[in-house]
């Protein structure tokens, strides 16, 4: 069973909701609610797992059954990129508990994997790259074939373009932390969140894009001593990636 990080558990969390658990559900959670429980097709065919101390709920993310405030904490991992609504999803957690956790696979994972495959149907399942900008804010872009395919005109989009392209990330993705591909989000009270009907130009747009966000993730990557046989691997493997760098002049152990 997935826990969080030992400074990070909900210690005094009596009733606990975990969302879409599928077959590795939250530790110390009281309650799971799973959408449908004989198809498993967004969960890769696994077979749900339920805790003896667990009850098992059937729903939505979208329209949780449960009153106001029933909960002191909730988990919703790997859920909130699948929802056709993320705004009710987010109304609805913030509704039922007084704080929770939200992770999704990151924008950086997310774009990387579907743009040398957009003919898979895995890929679509998401439908959302959720990034957090800030510690008290969440926000989603629709994930289509041609979104996947949009690249902010900032430095920060242009690098990650080239980057891509440099390399197969299907590969090359085995080389970066979980950190880098994925978004935590912890929140507590309340939170904002802004859903977007399109990938934002932060030139054109002035509004925040995802990919300075998608940038520091990489570069921080590829800034850790604890990673340097990985990323000296992936630099012999996909040479052209640093070239790349050293074109943005991002001096990590990529090229250095």
């Amino acid at each position: 069973m997935k826990r969080l990080p030992v400074w990070r558990r909900p210690y005094f969390a009596k009733r606990i909701l975990d969302i879409g658990p599928g077959h590795n559900p939250f530790h110390g959670a009281t309650h799971l609610l799973e959408m449908d429980l004989a198809d498993g097709r967004e969960r890769c065919g696994q077979e749900l797992v339920v805790p003896e101390s667990a009850a098992l709920i059937v729903g939505e993310a979208t329209a949780l059954p449960f009153k106001t405030g029933s909960f002191d904490y909730v988990y919703a991992s790997h859920v909130f990129e699948h929802v056709m609504a993320p705004r009710w999803a987010c109304n609805e957690v913030m509704r039922v508990s007084e704080a929770g956790y939200i992770e999704t696979p990151s924008p950086f994972r997310e774009q990387g994997l579907a743009l040398k495959d957009e003919q898979s149907p895995e890929h679509w399942y998401h439908r959302w790259f959720v990034f957090s900008p800030d510690k008290n804010l969440l926000v989603f872009e629709p994930k289509t074939p041609e979104e996947v395919s949009r690249f902010c005109s900032c430095p920060a989009g242009e690098f990650l373009r080239e980057f891509y392209a440099s390399l197969d990330f299907r590969e090359a993705e085995h080389f970066f932390r979980r950190k880098a591909k994925t978004t935590i989000f912890y929140w507590s009270g309340s939170f904002q969140y802004e859903v977007r009907d399109r990938t934002m130009d932060c030139r054109k747009d002035g509004r925040v894009c995802r990919y300075w966000g998608m940038k520091q993730a990489l570069l921080a990557n590829c800034h850790d001593l604890l990673r340097a046989n990985r990323i000296r691997r992936l630099r012999k493997r996909f040479p052209e990636c640093r070239e790349v760098f050293r074109k943005y002049g991002h001096h990590t152990l990529l090229i250095n």
